[in-house]
């Protein structure tokens, strides 16, 4: 589902990117409902290591975690937690993100209900 998601998001921020003209009511409010949810994400009760100031802000299973590295050789990206081991983010979260980003394209022909958060 995930690579049918991100390709379907890509494709409506390249048509944004290509013609970003008068967004409808119903498209505003649903970018702000996705965007609450991803806020009311980072106000959970979470571990101490959650609330560092260098975290990210994302859900708990983000926010634990630190900033992004990169190896300047390989390019491989990952995050590293106040232990150091490295991680990559949870797929559950990658896509729960995902599903939230697609919302306001809910209305779009292409968009499928099972990308719907919570479906």
């Amino acid at each position: 589902m995930t690579a049918a998601l991100l390709a379907f998001l890509r494709e409506r921020l390249d048509e944004d990117e290509r013609d970003p003209g008068g967004w409808s009511p119903a498209r505003v409010l649903a970018e702000v409902l996705a965007k609450r949810e991803l806020l009311n994400a980072s106000n959970a009760n979470c571990p101490l290591a959650c609330r560092a100031e260098h975290t990210f802000s994302g859900s708990c299973s983000l926010r634990w975690m630190g900033p992004l590295h990169e190896d300047e050789h390989t390019g491989e990206r990952w995050l590293v937690d106040d232990t150091g081991a490295r991680h990559t983010p949870p797929p559950a979260i990658t896509e729960w993100v995902l599903r939230l980003l697609a919302l306001p394209y809910a209305h779009h022909p292409d968009y499928r209900r099972e990308w719907a958060p919570g479906a």
